[in-house]
């Protein structure tokens, strides 16, 4: 049955989102695209999730006292890791608070590392004046003299004496590493754009940016339209290697959606599509080879290599994809096989290799990424999850989007949350984990993982739950969550949708274990487990340990949501240079481990297939 859910708005961003009352706000910000710092973890010690509560505060908790003055908790001010809301809400979340926001980048400016907050894109307004006879200085010798020694290719050549004559001299050069691009008419300082991507294998998510501030403008995400060639990269890179007509059809599916998102934030934030100067991208091996059009045909055979290791820089007519007529597309380096650039970037967004260690980076979605950082070092895997977290192979799985089940609670009968406060119409990554959690402990479902019948349930199970365990016409036993007249049609979980469930947890699983084992680490030695991914809002970190797919002996309070990583790490990328140089330097100190040459994967992903008891 479902709970009522209130709206908590969060400003100034503008966003909402709908919530069962108790959920806790850092929760309800991540649902909303907002990830907060918090570095302990949820435990309320650190107090970098300060978030003004404007209406609907409750009661402080003991952390928010600690943490704030008694003038600071009447205006609101609370830790967002241990408020919870009661009701309709408005929270304002300061720049401060924000996970890999450009408070981070700022930070590096009052370090004395002004060129570490520098993106590759700037302008500058230049009056200039007119060459005479007894001033016969050449275009951009002219131009030199405002902007130091710059570059031009020879397109701009050709077109900068009818530009600079047109503007009356008066105008705005645009400039990228030292290279002018464009000379602009009149004074468009102010507006100068970028936008960066994450190019997942289920979905896509994109940010619009001011590159002079690091603002986020605008948001827009959608379902990769490749999925409809395969809801993996082992299918897409299949189809890529049948023809040359399947890779440029792959390629074409994700620059036009990638086109049509453009468009989105452009609209949203009402500019046009001719001021974004610079594109990043950051994805999996696979799908940073689709967009770029490289045959991956490689990837799907032993030893698994990718074309390329480095960073690439190019034109973003290269790719297909229409912003300004000299605009730039960066692609993240990739550590090797199939551990790319989202990891990449994830390591950078989080700044992994500069905390405490040991320490574990988890990426959750189609492809499981997993990162070891211990004495220095880094091992990276990539393991194929599957994408039942995405909710693909789920016989009711969706997305995480408006009328999605995200949250399930068995009491006595089943209650659930879905993301908007609308109706049901599918389950999510986060409620299946719930769910399966659940199941587990009512003795629905089996250690093994087997659904049991209705003639198996455990003696004294509450009738309510007893009668949502049937057996459809084809004789396969379901649990039923949610039916009725408020619902459009049942959506309800079998037995093949558990066992892709243990397929992706176990696969996860084992690939943090065999990381553990190589490196000599115990799971108690682990200080944090940072546990990234866009599947949608957060999963609960009790249950992620129940079924398996966390690591049960370490402390919950040591398990941090870190959101997006990849698309915070392509954020960062495209307002600072700096962090580029960073993220090839980090690629390249990664060691790449390929589980599936370890002796001992396969016992171990065997004996993760098994629900912890």
């Amino acid at each position: 049955m479902p709970d009522e859910q209130v709206r908590v708005t969060f400003e100034p961003h503008g966003r909402a989102v709908y919530v069962l009352p108790g959920t806790k706000i850092i929760e309800a910000g991540g649902r909303a695209g907002m990830t907060l710092d918090s570095p302990c973890g949820g435990a309320g010690t650190c107090g970098k999730c300060r978030v003004q509560v404007t209406r609907g505060a409750g009661d402080p908790t003991l952390a928010d006292r600690k943490h704030f003055s008694k003038e600071e908790l009447r205006e609101g001010w609370r830790l967002a890791c241990q408020t919870a809301v009661g009701g309709p809400a408005v929270v304002r979340i300061p720049e401060t608070s924000l996970f890999a926001g450009k408070h981070q980048i700022l930070a590096e400016r009052q370090k004395g590392k002004a060129q570490e907050v520098l993106p590759a894109v700037r302008k500058v307004y230049v009056e200039l004046s007119p060459p005479t006879l007894a001033d016969g200085d050449a275009d951009l010798l002219r131009l030199e003299k405002k902007l130091g020694k710059v570059k031009a290719d020879i397109g701009l050549l050709r077109q900068l004496p009818s530009l600079l004559r047109d503007s009356d001299f008066k105008g705005t050069a645009v400039l990228a590493d030292h290279h002018l691009i464009d000379f602009e008419r009149g004074d468009t300082t102010a507006q100068c754009y970028g936008a960066a991507f994450d190019i997942g294998t289920t979905t896509l998510v994109g940010s619009l940016l001011d590159l002079r501030t690091g603002e986020e403008l605008a948001i827009a995400s959608r379902v990769n339209p490749q999925v409809s060639f395969g809801d993996d990269v082992l299918s897409r890179i299949q189809h890529a290697g049948t023809s040359p007509e399947g890779l440029i059809q792959l390629h074409r599916l994700i620059t036009e959606a990638l086109r049509e998102m453009i468009d989105e934030l452009c609209r949203e934030a009402g500019i046009s599509r001719d001021r974004i100067y610079e594109l990043s991208f950051a994805g999996n091996t696979t799908m940073q080879h689709l967009l770029c059009a490289l045959d991956p045909t490689q990837l799907g055979r032993v030893p698994f290599v990718p074309i390329h290791g480095h960073g690439l820089m190019m034109a973003s007519a290269d790719i297909n994809i229409s912003i300004h007529r000299r605009g730039a597309a960066y692609v993240f380096p990739v550590i090797g096989g199939f551990v790319g650039g989202d990891t990449v970037a994830g390591i950078l967004a989080t700044r992994l290799t500069e905390q405490e260690g040991p320490i574990l980076l988890v990426d959750i979605g189609t492809n499981g990424e997993i990162v070891l950082c211990h004495k220095g070092g880094m091992l990276a895997a990539s393991t194929a999850a599957g994408p039942a977290f995405e909710g693909a192979r789920i016989s009711c799985g969706m997305r995480a989007a408006g009328g999605a089940i995200e949250k399930v609670l068995l009491d006595g009968d089943v209650h659930w949350g879905t993301i908007g406060g609308t109706g049901p119409i599918g389950l999510c990554g986060s409620g299946l984990i719930d769910l399966a959690a659940e199941l587990l402990k009512a003795g629905i479902v089996s250690p093994q993982g087997r659904l049991l019948g209705p003639d198996e349930l455990p003696p004294g199970l509450p009738a309510a739950l007893r009668r949502r365990v049937t057996v459809d016409s084809g004789g396969q036993t379901r649990f039923i969550i949610a039916d009725g007249a408020d619902v459009e049609r049942p959506v309800a979980v079998t037995q093949r949708d558990i066992r892709e469930l243990q397929l992706a947890g176990g696969a996860i699983r084992a690939g943090i274990a065999i990381l553990l084992r190589q490196a000599g680490v115990k799971t108690t030695e682990l200080k944090r487990v940072l546990i990234a991914g866009g599947f949608g809002s957060f999963i609960r970190r009790s249950n992620a340990q129940r079924i398996g797919l966390l690591p049960r002996q370490i402390d919950h309070q040591r398990i941090q949501y870190v959101g997006n990583a990849s698309l915070n790490g392509a954020k960062w990328a495209l307002l600072s240079t700096e962090a580029r140089k960073r993220a090839e330097d980090l690629a390249r100190a990664a060691r790449h481990v390929e589980l599936s040459q370890d002796p001992q994967f396969q016992a171990e992903f065997a004996e993760a297939m098994i629900f912890p008891e």
